[in-house]
């Protein structure tokens, strides 16, 4: 029942497991907000969900969108953790795919959230497929605001609120300390 822990090199604790297996797993499709204590390993859930659903032939389509200084530390962690290769974009991995659109062209993709947030270009190109799972890490930075009486939403949110209607799994990691207490409520 919990294949992903067996097959990972990982030794999740008990919060893991209630998390991934009784809370996030039962949910279909998931569209859940994680939000956990710094340093709870939240990409080590996030690890054993995207192994359970490619075990269980559940999503095969994934992209994690991440603050640009955590894409590599995504990278790393899902390959030595799980055996899960994942692409970094970048220009020239965008150059080397054979339609020039890698967001077609590959099924696991890491992106960083400003690069994409601010390029129209490149989210034209990512939003002309869909996703079985897209995991937003420090999904506290997608930030709206009032202003008087009017939202206003930054391009993060825009880009994120785009790209949900595009996936079948939505999954939001985020520290508790960084939830507005509106958000609690």
């Amino acid at each position: 029942p919990m294949m992903a822990v067996h097959t990972s090199n990982v030794e999740p604790l008990p919060h893991q497991i209630t998390a991934v297996y009784e809370s996030m797993l039962p949910r279909q499709p998931l569209r859940f907000v994680l939000a956990d204590d710094p340093g709870s390993g939240k990409t080590i859930m996030a690890g054993l969900y995207i192994r359970e659903l490619i075990m269980r032939a559940d999503s095969s389509r994934i992209l994690v969108v991440a603050p640009g200084s955590l894409v590599e530390q995504w990278r790393d962690e899902l390959f030595e953790k799980f055996g899960l290769q994942f692409n970094v974009f970048s220009a020239a991995l965008e150059a080397a795919t054979p339609t020039g659109n890698p967001f077609e062209d590959l099924d696991h993709l890491i992106v960083r959230l400003d690069q994409m947030a601010r390029n129209e270009e490149l989210q034209e190109k990512l939003l002309a497929t869909s996703w079985d799972l897209v995991i937003f890490d420090e999904a506290h930075k997608l930030s709206a605001h009032f202003f008087g009486s009017k939202l206003e939403k930054t391009g993060r949110v825009i880009f994120a609120e785009k790209l949900g209607v595009r996936t079948r799994h939505l999954l939001l990691l985020t520290a508790v300390d960084y939830l507005p207490l509106s958000f609690l409520i």
